[in-house]
């Protein structure tokens, strides 16, 4: 990601493990992947400057990369020609570490999608769905840029315009009154000829534009629609009709296969005969004696009873659905002798006597099995058949008839009749609701009031509307009945409702326009060629000419259909503005249409509110993210790499250039995220009824001012603002625009609100403007009774309008006054205020022209504002404020102008440019106890109230909080209510730096903070929420960015799994005043994990620190750091240990035997890792004990008397226990250890000569990590250790086997001096033959084979074994089953010592493992198939269970984390040693199969890590990941020994690892 140019328009996509896109994101809403609309020119758009590129992740080693493709229809270059079903492969790179970034550019607007192939764990090639994402048009007006929030439209129905000998003259008249309002865009309803009913969308011929109006036909439309931009500075937009064409449409006679018919759709034919018949019986009515005048129910009844009689009885439709039993019956009699038993298949084994027995089931069963085609289908009389050869078969061989005769014919005709019964019940229900829907139909046409009422029955008005369209074809004479169109109230838009999957036109379902004929397109155009074509020809016309497409009945559209139109119509005009009417009653599937089709907007309207709350809905929908909303900053869930470009001034939209800039100086992309479909905010469309009939009059007004004020692309019918006082039918109406006010020079003579919308078009249009982000646009909508109050501001600048309205639903509102209103830390100006009132109190209709109802618009005046003494600004309502007003004030907030922002987003790098590791901690960590260590108990952790306290005192606290709060957009969070009802927050943070102003670049991170928290304290509460998240995101960004540069190269290449594993190396090491490595100075120490072990003498534990020590302080590049820790300890050694608890040396407790092990690994680990790091073995330390062991204070004058090297320290460990430890603990009792029994105490090591095992412990105490001692008295268990591990540790030995492979390559290398040590009994032995005795014996102590005949071969005890092919915990224990206990502790030895296992024998250990004691985050501490093995931890219960009571099972099964680090570890290596698919072809580097099977194993803890607000790893879990109350929420050694794993495979390919062990182990 380097290089502004690079970054310019780019947005990020990540995409998680299954490859599905990361994406619904409620900060902005859930709905469609939709790139922004921007303003480019096509002609300056190619390969090295895309209209926007798509920057897809691949988060490292995930599960998709392994042999990952990209498969995309995104075409690879700005000369390909996009093709929708054309996909080109891209190769995801990724490895276990590094993220992997596929960019897409793109040059075309539309709708693209990807896919992505791989291979699953399960080994088999697997693809993920297809995942959708559009972009946008481009629009312009005469050059200048239109952003699809600043679209004013207005619909024009062509057919009402009169009619002249110039028709040019009044298209431009009607275009001066529309340019007038302010409008930019015309919506045309379709200017094609019309079919015979004149309606605008049963249009007669696609190809021909209405010859009354155009006379040239394209040519002439083509030079209207110039005219309308360059003239009237306005856009076009025209309705495509996909769905049907005019019943009357010439070309169909031609080619009645471009609709459903007979032939093309034989399921319809029952329907077909059921429309026919009910045409028949409604033109017979009168001669039947039905009534043929309806005014009741009663003569709606009386005629369905005819329906009955005369149409359903003589049509006898039951024959559709069952099967003929004379003829089944006829036809088994004339084959019965034919048909032999060995001529069928093997008999269903399925076929039991449970069905043979019972004819009930077997008719289910034959009905099922031995149909003929599908019994849904209805395209002919008894079409339903049986397998005639099956059902014999079955009779002879199931049921045992031998011949034909009465008794067979006789259970042939029950079993058909049982086959008919459910298809008799679904005939009778689909009777049922014919005539329901009949009744209900009828009814509506001629009885309801709420219905058009069509009055007597006739041929040309028949009872219910034809189903279908019947002509005599002209190329073949055969009489042809087409399905018409229509629509399905709550039909599922995705099933074509003419197609055999439905059965609407037969049940009668189909609200159908009988002037238009249904369209079947079929699956491809092959399936109906001269329909494709014709309507190809139809859109591309219409492509060429117009700006834009609103897809009628979008919802009835088949997708494909669409899909391939508009790829078409896109070829042609590539920044197609597509709005759509899409009716689906369904927010997912509106999304899938707008997704498929590249859809631009939705069409929603003001006036489907029945009510002032549902309007009050839908303006908060559409109206903009709500006033103090938060802001996208990219914080602990995003990757902060080094190689980012940075840039101070690139943080921000540009409203010059309108590009996608980055959100801070970091130039991280923008995010894409789901958003909301895109709307077309209609105040009133030209489908639905008008203010004058649904409300009142006097609400055009308000009702138009709210849809005005939407942060959407907005629309209005013509006739709307002129009041027209009725919804006009679109077939019927006969009467013209009265287009004689063309445009009157005195504008206050201008009809209806049409200076008002002039109006409120240009606030909209000034509001746009620099409205450029979807972060700009905020609003607050407030409702209350018949008021409704819309605030839009601008985030950034603060600036924007109040609108007031009061609403008239109805003419019986209640008189309501409305209180003062208060702007709090508002300036506010007033801007105007008008009612509307009606003139007319009765309404006479022209004869010739559509006019609207007389009003007028009356100016209000008197509105008060005075500005109280806290800058409030307070709005007093004049008494004259009726229903029907609108009032408008210009509003600016106090305290942020736009420069606010950009100073917040800025400065920050600068800022941090000189933290080191220690002030990053003081900066983003510190718990409350260390917080209260350093500040003498004055200063803790902020709390929220109703929430609780903050985990961390530094920014990390804030951001764990405030990361979901963002996301959410959760403004009534508590930290939200706390940060709004005062600045306390802004005073903590900046106070507690104090504490640490003396550490290098505190001061200038709290200067930076201080001049931004100045700002932000003096902006109204509301605001302060979102300034300040966007701050405290901004700063985190930057120190999570520090933090990348002083780590090394490949942490901050990294991805953010790994960048944030690093991070608790710097919230583990700190320095604290009760503490520290040194008794006499206090240097940052490593903490054991937070916030239990956080201070004083339970901060510092050798075990955990060097257990830590490689991940935390080696893999993050802290080397002087991890040199102080060495050498910290080192002073401290004693009988040949390192202290357990250090205690800064003061107190140290040395009941820890592998403590020293994991020490001197950790300097072995330091010589290799850091350069010259074998420098380090001449380091003196100067020691705080006698070389005696004698037990002094610190203060002792002896204390530090002389120096060791460490090298000297590195001998002395090991040739004390060649020789043997036997020591009693210094001051051995309560005081030490209240619930040690008196052994306990007694420390023993040895080692075991003939095998080279180190041995130690006993049943009294634990001196390894497994080191829970038993506490409760009233358990009895007080002294009695959970796991004492008495013997030969298996990890120790394996450590001792790594310090000796590790000590004899220093000897090669001429770096350390000694080469053998003493034994027990005064002989010499050399590392190289102590080495040797242990790898010989290793194997031998430890593997408990597969197979019990190889036992013998091994020392193992076959009676005691529980579970075979692993390797045993420990070796000669007290209590001999201990040995045999599956635990983790043999991958610790795996890890660093694997030289000592066999490759297939530790295969099979880590597959037990995997199998058995791996959890979610940790290993089992203890198997579950273990008498003993208990998996919840609870610390604090004292219970009479000897096992659990006060936690004495801590390591008896519950999961710890740490150990899944060794696991991997061992899993990683051996895997890639002796398991083939886990190489590559070569067999020298991984395969993806291993990078696959790692990266499951670890996406859990990446999951953890990110939503711990910890930012950690915890210690442990309760069983199969479970939390558990009593863990430290993060742990040193659980993070560092996760990122020892990732280290190993980044130095293994890095260093040619994998090559280099292939050779060794293939000498």
């Amino acid at each position: 990601m380097k290089g502004r140019s690079q970054l310019e328009n780019t947005l990020l996509l990540r995409l998680d493990s299954d490859g599905v896109p990361i994406a619904n994101n409620t900060l902005y809403g859930s709905g469609v992947l939709t790139l922004p609309s921007l303003p480019y020119k096509l002609e300056y758009i190619n390969d090295d400057n895309p209209i926007v590129t798509l920057k897809i992740m691949i988060a490292a080693g995930s599960t998709i990369s392994r042999d990952g493709l990209i498969w995309t229809n995104v075409p690879e270059s700005s000369n390909v020609e996009f093709n929708r079903d054309h996909f080109r492969k891209i190769i995801i790179k990724s490895s276990i570490h590094s993220d992997c970034y596929i960019d897409l550019k793109l040059f075309r607007p539309g709708s693209f999608c990807f896919y992505v192939s791989y291979r699953n764990k399960k080994n088999l090639l697997k693809t993920t769905k297809k995942h959708y994402f559009i972009l946008g048009p481009s629009l312009f007006i005469n050059d200048t840029y239109l952003p699809l929030n600043s679209i004013n439209c207005q619909t024009i129905i062509s057919k009402w315009l009169p009619k002249s000998t110039s028709p040019e003259d009044n298209w431009q008249k009607i275009f001066k009154l529309i340019a007038n309002k302010k409008y930019n865009m015309i919506h045309f309803t379709p200017l094609q000829q019309r079919g015979e009913s004149n309606s605008p969308y049963s249009i007669y011929d696609q190809l021909m534009f209405d010859p009354d109006f155009f006379k040239e036909n394209q040519k002439s439309v083509k030079l209207l629609i110039d005219d309308l931009e360059k003239t009237h500075n306005m856009l076009s937009l025209t309705d495509i009709v996909f769905n049907h064409t005019a019943n009357n449409s010439f070309w169909l006679r031609k080619h009645p296969e471009s609709g459903y018919n007979q032939f093309t759709a034989p399921h319809l034919n029952a329907a077909i005969e059921l429309d026919k018949a009910l045409l028949d019986f409604s033109s017979r009515l009168k001669s039947l004696n039905y009534p043929v005048d309806l005014k009741n129910d009663n003569d709606l009844l009386e005629i369905l009873d005819g329906i009955k009689v005369h149409v359903l009885g003589q049509l006898k439709l039951w024959e559709y659905y069952v099967i003929n039993i004379k003829e089944t019956v006829n036809e088994v009699e004339a084959k019965f002798d034919e048909i032999s038993i060995t001529n069928g298949d093997e008999e269903d084994e399925s076929l039991n006597d449970e069905i043979l027995n019972n004819l009930e089931n077997l008719a289910a069963y034959v009905r099922e099995n031995y149909n003929v085609g599908n019994f849904d289908n209805l395209a002919e009389r008894y079409s339903h058949k049986l397998n005639i050869e099956k059902l014999i078969i079955l009779l002879k061989k199931s049921k045992k008839f031998e011949k034909f005769d009465e008794e067979t014919n006789t259970f042939i005709i029950n079993l058909l009749d049982e086959i008919n019964l459910p298809l008799y019940r679904i005939y009778d229900d689909d009777v049922n609701e014919i005539l329901e829907q009949l009744f209900n139909r009828i009814k509506y046409l001629r009885i309801s009031d709420d219905g058009p009422k069509l009055g007597v029955i006739t041929n040309k008005s028949p009872l219910t509307e034809p189903y279908f369209t019947r002509f005599v074809g002209e190329n073949d004479g055969i009489e042809y009945a087409l399905a018409n169109n229509g629509w399905i109230w709550n039909g599922n838009p995705l099933i074509d409702f003419a197609s055999k999957n439905s059965k609407a036109y037969l049940r009668r379902e189909v609200i159908v326009w009988g002037d238009c004929v249904k369209l079947r397109y079929g699956k491809e155009p092959a399936d109906s060629p001269y329909l494709w074509k014709r309507m190809s020809d139809y859109i591309t016309m219409n492509a060429k000419i117009f700006h834009g497409f609103r897809i009628d009945n979008c919802h009835s559209t088949p997708l494909h259909v669409g899909e391939y139109f508009l790829d078409l119509a896109r070829s042609h005009n590539p920044n197609l503005y597509v709005v759509a009417e899409l009716f689906s009653g369904s927010e997912t599937t509106d999304c899938l249409f707008v997704e498929r089709l590249g859809i631009s907007s939705l069409i929603r309207e003001a006036m489907q509110a029945s009510s002032e709350d549902e309007l009050s809905n839908l303006i908060h929908r559409y109206g903009g993210r709500p006033i103090g909303s938060y802001k996208f900053v990219p914080m602990d869930t995003f990757a902060f790499s080094p190689d980012l470009e940075l840039d101070e001034d690139y943080c921000t939209y540009s409203i010059k250039d309108k590009s996608i800039h980055c959100v801070s100086e970091i130039m991280i992309p923008r995010v894409l995220t789901c958003q909301p479909p895109h709307a077309l905010f209609m105040d009133c469309t030209h489908d639905n009824k008008m203010p004058y009939e649904k409300r009142t009059i006097e609400d055009t007004l308000p009702n138009a001012a709210l849809v005005a004020f939407c942060s959407s692309a907005i629309g209005s019918v013509y006739g709307y603002d002129e009041i027209y006082p009725e919804l006009l039918d679109l077939v019927n109406e006969k009467r013209k625009y009265d287009l004689s006010g063309s445009i009157n020079k005195n504008l206050n003579d201008e009809v209806g609100i049409c200076k008002i919308k002039r109006k409120l078009n240009a606030i909209r249009k000034e509001i746009a403007i620099s409205s450029i982000d979807i972060e700009d646009s905020e609003m607050h909508v407030h409702h209350e009774g018949q008021y409704i109050t819309f605030h839009r501001t601008n985030s950034k600048t603060g600036k924007g309008y109040y609108l007031i309205v009061r609403t008239k639903f109805s003419d019986f509102n209640e008189d309501q006054m409305f209180p003062s209103v208060t702007l709090r830390a508002t300036k506010c100006k007033f801007n105007c205020a008008y009612s509307l009132e009606k003139v007319d109190t009765s309404f006479s209709p022209d004869n010739d022209l559509l006019t609207g109802v007389k009003s007028k618009i009356v100016e209000l005046k008197d509105f008060t504002i005075h500005v109280d003494a806290d800058s409030n600004s307070v709005i007093e309502l004049p008494e004259n404020f009726p229903p029907g007003s609108i009032a408008i004030f210009e509003t600016g907030y106090v305290g942020i102008d736009d420069t606010l922002d950009h100073l917040i987003r800025s400065g920050a790098l600068k800022a941090t440019s000189n933290l080191n590791f220690e002030s990053l901690n003081a900066v983003l960590f510190r718990s409350e106890s260390e917080e209260l260590d350093v500040s003498g108990n004055t200063f803790g952790a902020y709390n929220i109230p109703n929430h609780g306290k903050l985990v961390y005192c530094g920014l990390q606290g804030w951001v764990s909080v405030l990361r979901d709060i963002m996301i959410n957009n959760d403004l009534a969070h508590p930290l939200s209510v706390n940060l709004r009802e005062g600045h306390w927050a802004l005073d903590y943070i900046l106070e507690r730096l104090n504490l640490y102003n003396d550490k290098p670049g505190i001061r200038d991170v709290q200067a930076w903070l201080a001049e931004r928290f100045d700002k932000i304290k003096q902006l109204p509460n509301f605001l302060v929420p979102s300034f300040f998240a966007l701050t405290i995101g901004i700063l985190y960004g930057c120190c999570r960015f520090k933090a990348m540069l002083l780590f090394p190269k490949y942490i901050g290449n990294a991805n953010v799994f790994v960048q944030s594993l690093a991070l608790t190396s710097i919230q583990m090491v700190s320095e604290v005043k009760s503490t520290s490595i040194f008794p006499n100075i206090n240097v940052p120490c490593m903490c054991a994990g937070l916030p239990h072990f956080s201070t004083n003498y339970m901060r510092c534990w050798g075990r955990d620190v060097f257990i830590s020590f490689r991940g935390l302080l080696l893999v993050t590049g802290r080397y002087e750091t991890a040199k102080q820790h060495i050498l910290g300890f080192a002073k401290t050694t004693k009988h040949g240990l390192i202290p357990n608890l250090l205690d800064a040396g003061r107190n140290p407790r040395y009941n820890a035997r592998d403590a020293a092990w994991f020490f001197l690994q950790a300097i072995q680990d330091y010589i290799t890792i850091v350069p010259e790091g074998h420098s380090i073995l001449s380091e003196k330390v100067s020691r705080r004990f006698p070389l005696n062991d004698k037990y002094i204070t610190y203060e002792d004058p002896e204390a530090f008397s002389y120096s060791s090297s460490i090298e000297e320290i590195i001998y002395e460990i090991l040739s004390r226990h060649a020789k043997g430890i036997k020591f009693r603990e210094a001051n051995a009792g309560p005081n030490l250890d209240r619930v040690m029994k008196d052994e306990g105490f007694n420390i023993e090591i040895a080692v075991d000569w003939s095998t080279g095992l180190i041995h130690g412990g006993n049943q009294f105490n634990c001196g390894t990590w497994m080191d829970k001692n038993g506490e409760s008295e009233k358990a009895k268990s007080k002294g009695v250790p959970g796991t004492p591990r008495d013997g030969a540790a298996v990890e120790i030995n394996g450590l001792l086997k790594s310090t000796l492979r590790f000590v004899l390559k220093l000897i090669s290398e001429g770096k350390f001096k000694k080469t053998d040590v003493t034994r027990q009994d005064g002989s010499k032995i050399s590392f190289a033959d102590w080495n040797d005795l242990l790898q010989e014996n290793f194997e031998k102590n430890y593997y408990i084979p597969l197979d019990p005949k190889d036992d013998n071969e091994y020392n193992t005890d076959s009676n005691i074994v529980n579970r075979r092919g692993i390797y045993k915990d420990l070796c000669g224990s007290g209590k001999p089953f201990e040995d045999y206990q599956l635990r983790p502790n043999q991958f610790i030895a795996m890890a660093v010592a694997p030289e000592l296992f066999s490759p297939e024998h530790a295969m099979s250990a880590i597959k037990v493992a995997d199998e058995n004691i791996r959890g979610k985050l940790g290993m089992r501490t203890l198997d579950p198939s273990d008498y003993n093995y208990r998996p919840y931890y609870n610390n604090s219960e004292d219970s009479d269970d000897f096992a659990t009571s006060k936690g004495r099972n801590y390591h008896q099964g519950p999961e710890w984390v740490w150990c899944y680090g060794y696991f991997m570890r061992s899993f990683h290596t051996f895997n890639f040693l002796a398991n083939p698919l886990s190489r590559n072809e070569t067999e020298n580097r991984p395969s993806s199969y291993l990078m696959q099977q790692i990266y499951l194993r670890l996406d859990d803890h990446r999951k953890a890590i990110i939503e711990s607000p910890w930012a950690g790893l915890p210690e442990l879990t309760n069983k199969d990941g479970e939390f558990c109350q009593d863990s430290s929420p993060t742990q040193a050694w659980s993070s560092g020994c996760i990122l020892d794993v990732l280290y190993d495979v980044w130095v293994a390919f890095d260093s040619k690892w994998y090559a280099k062990q292939i050779k060794q182990n293939n000498p």
